[in-house]
């Protein structure tokens, strides 16, 4: 079918508020594609459907807020090229107290690919997700995170992979499952990376491999924090990781109205992290209730299935 007429066929359907049944939709700013916006593609992509949807997003600046919601379930947003594909703009808590998140994925199996995600709101500008996922069996790889305050909220099982994210204030947090592998997590100012919220009934967020650094004016800066408190199973585990000197020697911090509460339900954990030249880390200032794993605790907790196993178990690796 020639492009024009396939472009006709999907505006009559948006504007019948009828889905596509496509496997594939084109976005392009230019307007060489099927739809100009992301959001355009994702109303027309398929309800509830059991197989998976490409859209496939152009080079180009996308300058809006997204949402996936509930129902546009096994969504693929593939980026033509990872930093040539920017969804950008500025949203937060005090613009838009309700829907803060520049891009926010609420329908399961959702994956995104080799794009960037950039809430442009400024420093000081208060909480400002790029990315807020409140689904499951989601899939981030070789993506691109920018924000200053709590850059990625996490909540459910999600897999992150050959990432790149940065920020300064708990800019990876919420009450999710989180796996991440190869990822780089960059500091613009002091400040904390971590800040997870899980029950006693579930598993956190699991760093292996990764690398994280900081801009060389940051003097304090910290893996993760909690209020023992609030949040008693906090889990957060480090394993063969690159710490940059800007990571402060304590690792972590317990603060909050709650500091001083017992910490025996904490788990926060480490094992086998080196500096930048690959050399053991001197922990030896690690703060009381944190814990160096043993390789066999290690080696049980760096499995990828091992760790999405459950009642409803998930490879993310499959197919």
């Amino acid at each position: 079918m020639p492009q024009r007429s396939l472009l006709g066929l999907f505006t009559a359907f948006v504007l019948a508020g009828v889905a596509l049944d496509a496997r594939e939709i084109v976005v392009a700013a230019d307007g060489s594609g099927d739809f100009q916006s992301v959001q355009a593609a994702i109303d027309a992509s398929p309800v509830r459907s059991s197989q998976r949807t490409v859209i496939l997003i152009r080079r180009g600046a996308y300058r809006e807020l997204v949402t996936v919601p509930p129902e546009k379930t096994n969504l693929t947003l593939r980026g033509e090229d990872r930093t040539g594909v920017v969804i950008a703009a500025e949203n937060n808590a005090r613009l838009n107290p309700r829907r803060r998140e520049l891009f926010s994925a609420l329908g399961d199996g959702l994956r995104l690919e080799t794009l960037t995600l950039h809430n442009t709101t400024p420093k000081g500008g208060t909480q400002a997700e790029a990315l807020r996922v409140n689904a499951d069996r989601v899939v981030l790889d070789r993506c691109d995170f920018r924000s200053f305050q709590d850059t990625l909220r996490l909540d459910g099982r999600v897999h992150v992979r050959d990432c790149r994210v940065e920020g300064d204030v708990d800019f990876v947090w919420g009450a999710g499952t989180v796996w991440f592998e190869r990822c780089h997590f960059h500091a613009l100012n002091n400040g904390y990376l971590v800040q997870s919220r899980n029950g006693a009934d579930r598993e956190g967020y699991v760093f292996v491999d990764c690398r994280v650094d900081t801009a060389p004016h940051v003097e304090r800066f910290v893996l993760a924090r909690i209020d023992p408190g609030r949040f008693p199973h906090s889990h957060v585990a480090f394993i063969r990781c690159t710490l940059g000197p800007g990571v402060s020697p304590g690792g972590w911090i317990f603060d909050g109205p709650g500091a001083n509460a017992p910490k025996d339900r904490i788990r926060f954990w480490e094992h086998g992290s080196v500096d930048p030249a690959g050399q053991p880390l001197d922990v030896s200032r690690r703060v009381a209730g944190s814990r160096q794993l043993n390789p066999e605790e290690a080696a049980t907790h760096a499995n990828l299935v091992r760790f999405f196993a459950g009642p409803e178990s998930w490879n993310p690796l499959s197919p």
